[in-house]
C-alpha cells in the first residue's frame, strides 16, 4: 500500500491529512453542538413530504440528518 494506514481514508476521502486532523480535533465539539441543537430542534419531514411533488422522493429534513450523524458518530449505525 503506498499510504500510511494513517493517511490512507483520508487521501480515499479527497481530504489532506491537516484537514483530517482538524476535522477530528473539532468532532466532539461538532457532536455536542448536534446534540444541543436537537434539543429544541424539531422534525420537519411532514412538512417537507407535503411539499414535495408527487413524483420526487421526499429529502431528509436538517433535524433527521442530524440525528443520523449522531447515531454514526456514535457507532449505532
Amino acid at each position: 500500500m503506498p499510504y500510511h494506514d494513517s493517511e490512507y481514508p483520508s487521501i480515499l476521502r479527497g481530504r489532506d491529512k491537516r484537514e483530517s486532523q482538524r476535522l477530528l480535533a473539532a468532532a466532539p465539539e461538532l457532536l455536542d453542538a448536534l446534540h444541543g441543537v436537537l434539543h429544541w430542534a424539531e422534525c420537519e419531514c411532514k412538512n417537507i413530504e407535503r411539499d414535495t411533488p408527487l413524483h420526487d422522493e421526499a429529502p431528509i429534513c436538517d433535524y433527521c440528518f442530524a440525528q443520523a450523524a449522531i447515531a454514526k458518530a456514535e457507532g449505532r449505525e
